[in-house]
């Protein structure tokens, strides 16, 4: 099998500073992954390099296939509606669509997010989470082989941001896209991911645990695991 996404002894630095040493991934096709770790460990500089946004100092990053990234401040532009956001995406990204093509598409994510009733309304119209559930229709819309998910929930607060993760997995089950989400959320990684990649702080940081998430899935009402979460704060607080 084919790799989606293969990061091969890649290191960053910015002047002298090494901000992260050699580490090498491998990610396969259908797996959701979670990038977890301190604040400025390099976390969103991975994400950025597979989305080609960046470039390794050393090493090579290898996607294959078509990326789409959710970012925290879901990035819409203002001018737009709801609809209109999505539709510029499909626009950009899938220029063969035909207008009433995209219009559609646009109405079945914004559908499937339940945002139907809200498809004519800009972005300053919208709390934060509608916003955030645009953004995440949008990046489904382009049907995107590798979803990036740059802390999608981390400005929300708590009730919302559980309801966009159970919403996301809703989604994500669907079609099982191969999802890499940067995080540093002990328990938004346990419920979402296949698989939690935990990084060390920086300078120089790497990843220093590759761990499995054996729970069964779906896990709409499944709690995180006490003996994967202590596991994973050990690693992040030594």
């Amino acid at each position: 099998m084919t790799n989606a996404i293969t990061i091969d002894q890649i290191t960053r630095s910015y002047g002298t500073t090494r901000i992260i040493g050699p580490t090498t991934v491998d990610i396969v096709p259908g797996q959701f992954v979670s990038l977890l770790g301190p604040s400025g460990c390099g976390k969103s500089t991975i994400l950025s390099m597979i989305a080609g946004l960046d470039q390794p100092s050393t090493g090579a990053v290898t996607v294959d296939g078509r990326s789409s990234v959710v970012f925290q401040d879901h990035a819409l532009l203002p001018w737009f509606t709801a609809r209109g956001n999505i539709e510029f995406g499909l626009k950009s990204v899938r220029p063969e669509l035909s207008a009433p093509q995209r219009r559609e598409i646009a109405d079945r994510h914004l559908e499937m997010v339940g945002l139907s009733h809200a498809a004519d309304r800009r972005p300053a119209r919208l709390s934060g989470g509608m916003q955030q559930r645009v953004g995440i229709a949008r990046a489904f819309a382009v049907e995107p082989e590798i979803l990036l998910l740059d802390e999608p929930f981390g400005a929300l607060d708590a009730l919302t941001r559980r309801e966009l993760q159970l919403q996301l997995l809703e989604l994500w089950e669907a079609d099982r896209r191969t999802v890499v989400m940067v995080t540093h959320d002990v328990d938004e990684a346990i419920l979402l991911s296949d698989r939690i990649l935990v990084m060390s702080p920086s300078p120089d940081a790497t990843v220093i645990a590759d761990i499995a998430v054996d729970l069964l899935r779906p896990r709409s009402n499944v709690d995180p695991d006490p003996a994967l979460r202590h596991e994973l704060i050990d690693l992040l607080h030594p």
